[in-house]
């Protein structure tokens, strides 16, 4: 819809009746510029997230006056990325509240701040409150994760079988008992009873393999390299 026509339709309405040209163009710019992102960003957000996404446009065009079509398309932008910064700080909430921090989704979350404020920097807004505000939240988020994997790290760290890396696990130890496993030394598989009956003739190596659930191999390999040296430690 032109805004020829947006003026037209609003003059037959009776609420307008009474208002100068000029307010009515500036009611018009306004409704335009209102359709114009919902209809740009609506297959993109939830019929929820829509409300939010018009009371900022409504904050920004009251603020300041976006004319071009580039600062228009900078605003949708601009609006459509802090919808996703809210979706995503309603579910982060929502994780904290079970005791769930997924420092990935923090990145992605202070990622795409650094993006909203870089939208305002192009459009020539304030964004000294925000950044403040801003790393105030990310601050408080990202003491509140590291203090609960500080609190939680215990007996969470572990190898991945496939790549080797080091990756930990979250998890809350209150109210559990902590015992040392005898089916690990290090970072290894392996059980000192499990090898004495081996090296004893007791067991057979293909025993010792089923019993760990591993290689012939890596038998061999436990055997001579900490078992014997455990064992001529002694």
């Amino acid at each position: 819809m032109t805004l020829e026509q947006k003026l037209k339709k609003l003059k037959n309405l009776k609420q307008y009746i009474n208002i100068s040209e000029e307010e009515l163009i500036k009611i018009a710019k306004e409704q335009l510029t209102e359709e114009e992102l919902l209809q740009s960003i609506s297959s993109l957000i939830k019929e929820e997230e829509k409300k939010f996404a018009l009371d900022l446009l409504r904050k920004y065009t009251y603020e300041k006056q976006f004319e071009s079509s580039s600062e228009k398309d900078t605003l949708n932008q601009l609006i459509y990325t802090e919808v996703i910064v809210e979706r995503i700080k309603q579910h982060l909430n929502k994780e904290f509240e079970k005791d769930a921090y997924p420092l990935q989704m923090l990145e992605e979350l202070r990622a795409l701040n650094d993006q909203v404020l870089k939208y305002k920097e192009a459009l020539k807004m304030d964004k000294e409150k925000e950044q403040s505000e801003w790393m105030e939240v990310w601050e408080t988020l990202k003491k509140k994760a590291l203090n609960y994997f500080e609190e939680s790290r215990g007996m969470n760290t572990l190898k991945c079988p496939y790549c080797q890396g080091i990756f930990h696990l979250l998890v809350r130890l209150e109210n559990k008992d902590i015992i040392k496993s005898s089916w690990f030394k290090r970072s290894l598989l392996y059980n000192h009873k499990v090898f004495s009956l081996y090296h004893d003739k007791k067991i057979t190596k293909d025993e010792v393999a089923e019993i760990l659930g591993v290689s012939i191999q890596y038998v061999d390999y436990i055997y001579e390299n900490l078992f014997l040296k455990e064992k001529n430690d002694k």
